[in-house]
């Protein structure tokens, strides 16, 4: 069983719990924190060795925030710091909201995954021993609102969408923690082609695998080449065939691309991913075995 399976998590679960529930439907083998909910997209099989370029696409979110309130971990769950009166109109909010869309150095949460040192922020935080708070650029685009306290809004890989809603706070002068968070898009994967978890378990293993993306759809806007006989047989030992190298050539521009797709004859299977590496060529990034 190869490919994506899109989930509509549920609020209150973690990553963990989601694929514990995702096992035990499939019988076989990304993230979002308890508080986020909205689409997962869990890799299965073969699906495993795309993480580093699906996770790598731009995200989409819905996010709910309260206004004139601060916490250690910028969310409800975590410790108030600050609670002052909203004094700033609606209407204002809401257009300060909307101009924050760009690139902004922000720092990062620290109840948050990001490692200094070897050891991951929430342990600073959670143990009070001290740690320089790093930042790093975020960029955020497409903002808007349905009311002062609910925006939808994409983000680069990276970003955090509670430094979004902390810079708000900052600039409407009353500060801001999100109270909810929804993810409605990753990479090309939309939360409307998710299932939640109930109707998975409803489903069953053998109709929930025919939902699974296939490989050869997981990349959508990558190049691809499709090959068979001694191109295919050369690519699954690792090699590039003289007429493969010569396609690669004419179908890559390193300007725009970083893989190529090499795909079977076989609908819905990947056979490799193929880049460029300076001074050597093109090389196998990841060979596919069904």
């Amino acid at each position: 069983m190869n490919g994506l399976l899109l989930v509509n998590k549920p609020s209150g679960l973690t990553s963990h719990d989601v694929v514990a529930r995702v096992r035990r439907i499939l019988g076989t083998r990304g993230t979002l924190d308890p508080l986020a909910s909205g689409l997962m997209v869990l890799l299965i099989g073969e699906a495993t060795k795309l993480s580093s370029y699906v996770t790598e696409g731009d995200k989409s979110y819905k996010v709910s925030l309260k206004l004139g309130v601060t916490t250690d971990s910028l969310d409800s769950t975590g410790t108030v710091l600050s609670e002052k009166p909203v004094t700033t109109a609606p209407e204002d909010v809401v257009k300060t909201a909307t101009a924050l869309a760009g690139d902004f150095n922000l720092p990062i949460p620290m109840f948050s995954a990001k490692k200094v040192d070897g050891k991951k922020l929430y342990e600073y935080a959670r143990s009070g021993e001290a740690v320089e708070q790093p930042s790093k650029v975020m960029k955020f685009w497409n903002v808007s609102s349905s009311s002062p306290s609910d925006y939808s809004l994409s983000c680069s890989k990276g970003s955090f969408i509670r430094s979004w809603v902390q810079l708000l706070g900052e600039n409407v002068g009353c500060g801001a923690t999100m109270t909810g968070l929804i993810r409605t898009a990753s990479h090309s994967f939309k939360l409307e082609d998710a299932k939640t978890l109930e109707e998975l378990e409803a489903l069953g293993a053998a109709t929930v695998s025919n939902l699974l993306v296939p490989l050869d759809s997981a990349l959508k806007g990558v190049k691809s080449i499709r090959v068979k006989g001694q191109d295919a047989a050369l690519m699954k030992n690792g090699q590039i065939s003289h007429g493969l190298r010569s396609q690669l050539i004419a179908r890559f521009n390193p300007s725009e691309d970083r893989i190529i797709q090499i795909l079977p004859e076989e609908k819905g299977k990947l056979l490799a991913l193929v880049g460029l590496e300076e001074g050597k060529g093109f090389s196998i990034k990841r060979v596919f075995n069904y």
